[in-house]
């Protein structure tokens, strides 16, 4: 197998590392490069100053074979990847004719005069090679020398998808004769931390190069990546299976789903296929399960009621429950899960209750405020009760995003023999 081709992106504009703008671009690029074999081991961003931007593309073209710039290709003082490219390049900028026919023509067909900063797009590298770009007015380049190619993409989204995925893609494959691919498959757990899933899976860790297997962690759920490099997507996927059977094997049914597939789709589903019906009483989430679920049109058939109530106290006495047993506690919310079934006629009755989150947690406190007591989360379901309980603190974002991911494993195991 030869020596993969490695590639890296430069990300350009201040307002990405200002935070004022999140980078989407690198994300399109590199699902791109992924899909046709190249490695990618860096991504840089850097602000619009000519001498870093400069900088950025340099150390990248030094260390790798393709290196694709995305942004700074305005008309505006602070656009400069063309004057950084020529500097990389060592080469003088050149006014290009047929490009500024093409952008003044890009104008008059939109019922627009061109302004005279527009000017600056009709510029490039000399020697480049110029990618045409029927999306906007930023002519696109590639700049090719012994070390490899410098491809220069729009940093508008719909721009720099057309220059990548139509025309940079197939030059990178002509100029390397790419012959393998990357595949990756996400399995999407949930129930179990990241430190959990790491000791499950551990060793597999350690002796898998290719495939190779990754990680990562969100609120409530862990995503188990497996990526394997092969001559063809039938064989990645091959390879992939091997690893994906032993990655099941050890994690079992905390997976509930492949690829981007949500928890609270797959729940709906699973409600839908067998024909189940739900209640739902959540006290400490703002009414973030029931969101989730009605999001999907198969709730029509399935949610039979949803509550969202401030304290325990409000439920028993929408339920007619006596309140000598403890307010909130396992007890308490296992009746309560009953008598929402027998009152609604539900199939399953799902109680999640436990303390609103305190209020003013600064957002970067929000992970680090302590914990205000148990959450119960309870399903009665065909004469059986399930139960789980945690305890979460947080503000009350941070709440939203967690407590439902565990309610809602409780209904999928409950669906799933």
């Amino acid at each position: 197998m030869s020596e993969p081709v490695r590639a890296e992106i430069v990300a350009i504009g201040t307002e990405m590392l200002l935070g004022d703008l999140i980078d989407t671009n690198s994300a399109f690029i590199a699902q791109q490069l992924k899909a046709v074999g190249v490695n990618m081991y860096f991504k840089t961003i850097v602000g619009d100053n000519l001498d870093r931007i400069a900088g950025a593309i340099s150390q990248s073209h030094n260390r790798s074979q393709v290196v694709i710039t995305s942004g700074g290709l305005g008309p505006t003082v602070d656009d400069l990847t063309r004057e950084a490219v020529a500097k990389v390049m060592e080469v003088e900028l050149e006014f290009r004719q047929d490009l500024y026919d093409y952008i003044e023509k890009y104008f008059a067909r939109r019922g627009f005069k061109m302004t005279e900063n527009n000017r600056k797009q009709a510029f490039a590298p000399k020697g480049a090679t110029i990618i045409e770009n029927p999306r906007g007015t930023a002519p696109c380049f590639y700049c090719e020398d012994e070390k490899g190619l410098i491809i220069v993409a729009p940093g508008v989204p719909h721009e720099m998808r057309y220059i990548i995925g139509e025309r940079a893609i197939p030059i990178i494959q002509e100029k390397f004769e790419l012959g393998e691919v990357i595949r990756t498959r996400v399995l999407k757990t949930c129930g179990l931390g990241e430190s959990r899933v790491d000791q499950m899976i551990g060793d597999l860790f350690r002796e898998s190069v290719n495939p190779s297997i990754g990680v990562l962690a969100h609120p409530g759920q862990v995503d188990v990546r497996i990526t394997a490099r092969a001559e063809s997507v039938e064989k990645a996927e091959e390879i992939i299976d091997v690893l994906d059977e032993k990655v099941r094997d050890l994690l079992g049914s905390a997976i509930y789903a492949v690829g981007e597939v949500t928890l609270d789709r797959v729940v709906a589903q699973l409600l839908g296929e067998k024909k189940k019906t739900l209640a739902v009483l959540e006290t400490n989430t703002g009414g973030a399960v029931l969101q989730r679920l009605t999001a999907w049109p198969e709730r029509v058939d399935f949610l039979k009621r949803g509550i969202v109530a401030m304290t325990p106290e409000e439920l028993a006495g929408m339920f007619d429950l006596p309140l000598d047993k403890d307010p909130g506690g396992e007890d308490f919310a296992e009746a309560l899960a009953v008598r929402v079934c027998e009152a609604t006629g539900a199939d399953m009755g799902l109680v999640v209750m436990g303390p609103n989150p305190p209020p003013n947690i600064e957002p970067e406190q929000s992970r680090t405020a302590p914990a205000q007591g148990t959450t119960y989360f309870t399903l009665a379901a065909g004469g059986e009760i399930r139960k789980h309980e945690g305890i979460f603190g947080g503000n009350e974002q941070f709440i939203q995003s967690r407590v439902p991911m565990f309610a809602l494993d409780l209904v999928r195991r409950a669906l799933v023999p």
